[in-house]
């Protein structure tokens, strides 16, 4: 779990939360740990929770591979004609996406264009057919240019890191490439399932990688349905426009069934986007890859050719810009294990009808799309209407569906309160404008994790915002500096929150229950979250944001202080810590008893969340635990018995529970 952590540095120390590692390559991390066994279904052998601050000490140059230098090197000399078209530029040519921003991350998603960050057979390729033009020229023979080929696929990949579609295409590469050196031919396809039982060999894991599956269903879509349409295409269009489009639909088609566990809908113009882009790809990868050959030899050349890559970089940024704001560019299609069996049966029909030649095959086919697509058409109308009439009038607390991440929205009288913004500006955004919201009031930034605050962008955009409240602790990542100097141009007044600061949100109160003054008392961002207790007319709610089970000690402690404000009559909200966190004091749970339990979480995530611990401890008060990983966006509201003085809390869902 520690590859799974990054530090706040103070004072020659780190200190552990939840977000992506951040070390130098080479270094030699310290620290007391207490181990326990992986969550269910866990690739990990354990996990870690940390007794003492974690230290970290530089290693030296000797210690660090050529690879990791190589890497390092190529992050700090390359140039771009802006920030996202360099970053672009190392994703292509070498799979490094960390400095892609989150909003271009989120455009490429919409429009099915995360594969230009992946690295890929056509990189593979690349650099065979590189390190072959080289031997030729020095006069090696075909054994000496097969191991050289090998040597270099084998160094490309040291380079680029064991990510799930490095590794397939690599393998894949040198099984071609080893049938080619002893002078036979090899089927795509049985390359490519070589490579998966070699690696499923190698790694059970990987079949429950997304990364993984998606690589090797596009793969196969590439060998089997892109000669079946490029065939068609070619009689009636050019053929290198039939090329391109025969390979994007073919990948869509091999990858849709797997996508839908990512999103919701498809691109509706993918193929679009890929065909613009297409012509810039290859030069953009090219440039990279020997850029990076030469990082360390020529720095000052690789640093030009990584510039003059950008040039490409920006075309598909710009491309991606314009397509991503055309109506309509996601379709939904039925979520669920309907939809998802929908989509496979999809998928298979169109394999059949573009490979056979069989007429009855193909007419059994047609009449097969035209029934699927009729379901899906009617499912979508059914869900469509529900949409419609969500949420119910008069919703008071609404937790927003932005996957792995937080966002809550508060409503009184039209005075609207937004707690943290999830890591997706698009999802934020959505939400927003289904709920109407053109003013927030109050914008509540617990901690700088990015999946509360890498969403700001969709939060802040064609909204006013009166006044933003954030944390006290000191944090010197990237996404608090970037998250700050956004809210400062946002033009909000801006305020640190501590404990005990009150307010009022049209009829409803509030106040802050942590941290104090400076956030003096917190050991990570996450202790440093800004907890907050709000009191509306039938019941209260209380939002924790990341805070662990020290700081949930801290709450139980200062009971006295803050307990009284929530009125025992009325049922409590909980919106649950950090996901559903295994970090928490169930003690303090039992002793809250919330009759409603909000877990806001995204499918599939890699930490186990909701954590059995969590839900065992909400079991334990009979809490009824809504979770936005099983039923989208939650809305409530409290509706008052006409013929008693009790409430009921009224749900109404987004999504199908």
């Amino acid at each position: 779990s520690l590859g799974q952590t990054q530090g706040k540095r103070n004072c020659g120390q780190l200190v552990a939360n939840d977000s992506l590692l951040d070390f130098p390559p080479g270094s030699l991390l310290k620290a007391t740990l207490s181990f326990r066994p992986p969550f269910r279904s866990s690739k990990d052998l354990f996990s870690a929770q940390l007794d003492s601050p974690l230290r970290i000490e530089n290693a030296s140059g000797a210690e660090m591979s050529i690879f990791s230098n190589t890497k390092e090197a190529l992050r700090a000399k390359a140039k771009g004609l802006t920030s996202d078209s360099r970053a672009l530029v190392l994703g292509l040519s070498i799979g490094d996406d960390s400095q892609v921003s989150t909003k271009l991350r989120s455009d490429l998603k919409v429009i099915s264009l995360t594969h230009l960050t992946a690295v890929s057979g056509a990189n593979c390729a690349i650099v065979i057919a590189g390190a072959y033009f080289i031997f030729a020229i020095l006069g090696l023979r075909n054994r000496s240019r097969f191991l050289g080929g090998a040597t270099a696929l084998i160094g490309y990949v040291a380079l680029v890191g064991p990510q799930p579609s490095v590794l397939r295409s690599g393998v894949m590469a040198l099984i071609v490439l080893a049938a080619v050196a002893m002078g036979r031919g090899i089927n795509g396809l049985v390359a490519l399932a070589l490579s998966v039982v070699i690696l499923l060999i190698y790694d059970p894991w990987l079949s429950q990688d997304l990364g993984f599956a998606l690589s090797v269903s596009a793969t196969a879509g590439l060998l089997l349905v892109a000669p079946a349409i490029y065939a068609k295409l070619r009689l009636h269009l050019f053929r290198w426009l039939a090329a391109g489009i025969s390979v994007s639909v073919a990948a869509q088609i091999a990858c849709f069934p797997i996508l839908l566990q990512l999103q919701s809908g498809f691109s509706s113009y993918a193929v679009l986007a890929n065909l613009l882009v297409e012509p810039v790809v290859a030069p953009v990868t090219v440039l990279g890859i020997i850029a990076s050959a030469l990082v360390l030899a020529a720095p000052i050349v690789s640093a030009s050719l990584t510039f003059l890559a950008s040039f490409g970089t920006l075309w598909i940024i710009y491309v991606t810009d314009a397509i991503v704001s055309w109506p309509g560019a996601t379709l939904a299609w039925p979520t669920g294990l309907l939809g998802i069996l929908l989509a496979i049966l999809l998928c298979g029909l169109l394999l059949a009808a573009f490979r056979s030649k069989a007429f009855w095959i193909q007419k059994t086919s047609q009449v097969g799309l035209a029934v699927v697509l009729t379901l899906a058409v009617a499912l979508l109308s059914s869900t469509s209407y529900r949409f419609s009439t969500w949420p119910s009038s008069g919703w008071q607390v609404v937790s927003c569906d932005v996957g792995q991440g937080d966002a809550t929205v508060l409503q009184s009288a039209g005075h609207y309160a937004v707690i943290d913004v999830g890591r997706e500006p698009t999802k934020i955004g959505s939400c927003l404008k289904r709920l109407g919201i053109r003013r927030i009031d109050l914008l509540v930034l617990t901690h700088y994790d990015l999946d509360h605050v890498g969403g700001l962008e969709g939060a802040l955009k064609d909204r006013q915002v009166d006044r933003i409240l954030i944390s006290g602790f000191e944090d010197d990542r990237p996404g608090a500096k970037i998250s700050m100097r956004r809210a400062i141009q946002s033009g909000a007044q801006i305020t640190v929150a501590e404990t005990g600061m009150t307010g009022r949100l049209s009829d409803v109160s509030w106040v802050v229950l942590s941290p104090h003054r400076g956030a003096a008392e917190a050991e990570d961002s996450n202790d440093g979250s800004v907890t907050m207790l709000f009191r509306f007319d039938g019941f209260s709610l209380i939002t924790l944001a990341d805070l662990g089970e020290k700081g949930q000690m801290r709450l139980a402690e200062e009971w006295d202080q803050w307990h009284s404000l929530i009125n025992q009559a009325e049922p409590l909200v909980l919106k649950v810590a950090h996901h559903g966190s295994a970090d928490t004091y169930p003690e303090f749970i039992e002793a809250l008893h919330p009759a409603v339990a909000l877990i806001s979480v995204g499918k599939n995530n890699g930490y186990g969340h909701p954590t059995k611990r969590a839900l065992d401890s909400l079991r334990a008060t009979h809490a009824q635990v809504l979770r936005t990983d099983l039923l989208g966006s939650i809305a409530l509201y409290a509706q008052r018995q006409r013929t008693s003085k009790s409430v009921n809390l009224r749900i109404s869902v987004s999504g199908a529970s």
